[in-house]
């Protein structure tokens, strides 16, 4: 199954989200950073793996995204494809999903 990886690093939390072609979502993890960005990383993708091993999927991850605070460190450590700062992913994201929304509230870990 072909899939996308997206990746928020930010000061406070972590999230993962793993998708297919239709923007369903196959994976998702959200956990505290406690101050260690590259352990809250690689913390979600153990558990990423572990949760493909468990079901026993067969996984191409066709794409890495990362955003957030630490997006640029997470690009680097996966090989990311896209690095986007938060206001263009949200930009990007609401455009999908909600067209005609108008405003974006935003409110970070900061």
């Amino acid at each position: 199954m072909k899939t996308y990886l997206g990746i928020d690093i930010g000061s406070l939390t972590c999230k993962l989200v793993l998708v297919n072609e239709k923007n369903e979502i196959i994976f998702f993890s959200y956990f505290r950073t406690e101050g260690n960005p590259i352990e809250a990383i690689q913390k979600g993708l153990r558990e990423l793996k572990k949760q493909i091993e468990n079901h026993n999927l067969s996984i191409e991850i066709a794409g890495v995204g990362t955003t957030g605070s630490g997006r640029y460190l997470a690009g680097v450590i996966t090989g990311a494809d896209l690095i986007k700062n938060e206001i263009t992913a949200h930009a990007k994201g609401v455009r999908s999903f909600v067209p005609d929304a108008k405003t974006v509230i935003e409110i970070g870990g900061q």
